[in-house]
């Protein structure tokens, strides 16, 4: 059972939203890649299309797997902003599912090559708009305010 609803699904699968992958090193130094293929199968987990093999992101994704490290995307269309985490469950290198995706990989571009697809299993959403951000700061810290605020 999936914890993406209806909404964050369609975004995901909506090839104007922008959607940004974070890993991070075995150091814990960040990396980032911009990517509208990052997608959603139907058993609810995000799909992501690697194709380089020897990609920062596909060794931190490696890493991810081995030492149990989250990974974030950053998913935003317009006024909505989710950032979700999960874990890397396991990458795919060969088979139909490798195949089904490589075959919408050269669709995209007869020039790509896919090398490793991942299945990354979501495990929390949070809403990242700038009020939903605001509205817990003020839950969680409701005497810190810029005086100016205080002054009205």
């Amino acid at each position: 059972m999936s914890i993406l609803n209806e909404r964050i699904q369609a975004l995901l699968q909506d090839p104007g939203a922008a959607k940004v992958l974070a890993t991070a090193d075995k150091q814990g130094i960040p990396h980032i890649v911009s990517d509208p293929s990052i997608t959603v199968n139907d058993d609810g987990q995000i799909i992501y299309l690697e194709l380089i093999e020897t990609s920062r992101s596909n060794v931190n994704l490696v890493n991810s797997i081995w030492f149990k490290r989250k990974v974030a995307i950053h998913l935003s269309k317009g006024e909505e902003s989710f950032q979700i985490k999960g874990y890397p469950a396991y990458s795919v290198i060969c088979g139909p599912v490798f195949e089904h995706y490589y075959k919408l990989t050269l669709e995209r571009n007869p020039e790509f090559d896919l090398s490793t697809v991942w299945i990354i299993e979501p495990d929390e959403i949070i809403d990242d708009t700038y009020a939903a951000r605001k509205n817990k700061e003020r839950r969680e810290h409701p005497l810190i305010a810029h005086l100016d605020r205080l002054a009205k």
